[in-house]
């Protein structure tokens, strides 16, 4: 019983830290949207979420067989789960090219009318589609510590529950600094560029990920205290 509880916090604990990249997609999918709406985009996005990894948890030897090697390139042996991975990831450095070329060259918004169902429909759709990517390493990671099920889905529904307590904090902090937006905007485009490199069976540690992604907001919140700090100090004088 101990050791369940034991391997639950940790499964737990995992499966929060892995979900840092999903949270970050998240803040920056649902930034367009309007403001009276993103609440509910996010609790929608995220419910179907939590819904789709418990439909993969009860589909897990048909995850697993996604790692067999369904035809060869060269010496390279490719899966469905690589090929995964490489369309996860060129769909996350699309969308991350995309979102930096709005962020630096168009920062206000055109007064075109859009279409707020299908924007609505859309930032719903890419939330579920990329935890879909995510969700097939993860429930390798989890497999991998245990065999219980039911511990593997109170994980998944603890972390999904975390995701939807840090999401709100993340995005509204991601939207008062233009400089974390951008370095939240590269961290996707990197998280990317690591999904295409798993896919070619590129081994590349996700404590370089974690780590530069850290690092870069360190020093954007360095300068964003340093700002307020002189700002303090004008008012002062």
């Amino acid at each position: 019983m101990l050791a369940d509880i034991w391997t639950l916090l940790i499964l737990t604990l995992l499966e929060t830290i892995l979900n840092v990249d999903n949270l970050v997609f998240i803040a920056l999918a649902i930034d367009r949207v309007p403001n009276v709406l993103k609440e509910r985009v996010r609790l929608m996005g995220l419910g179907l979420a939590l819904l789709m990894r418990f439909v993969t948890l009860f589909l897990t030897s048909s995850i697993l067989s996604m790692q067999r090697p369904i035809f060869h390139v060269a010496s390279l042996d490719v899966s469905v789960k690589d090929l995964l991975m490489i369309a996860g990831g060129l769909f996350l450095i699309v969308k991350s090219f995309i979102e930096l070329c709005n962020d630096i060259f168009s920062r206000k918004q055109s007064g075109k009318k859009t279409d707020i169902k299908s924007q609505l429909f859309s930032v719903v759709l890419q939330i579920i589609l990329i935890d879909l990517v995510f969700s097939v390493d993860s429930i390798l990671t989890a497999i991998a510590l245990t065999h219980n099920m039911v511990i593997i889905a109170i994980a998944y529904t603890f972390s999904i529950l975390a995701m939807i307590f840090l999401s709100s904090y993340t995005a509204q902090l991601i939207k008062s600094s233009p400089g974390l937006k951008t370095t939240a905007i590269l961290f996707i485009l990197l998280v990317g560029v690591y999904l295409i490199l798993d896919g070619f069976h590129v081994e590349l540690p996700k404590e370089y990920l974690y780590s530069s992604f850290m690092f870069a907001l360190l020093v954007e919140v360095m300068r964003s205290v340093k700002k307020k700090v002189q700002c303090m100090k004008k008012k002062q004088l």
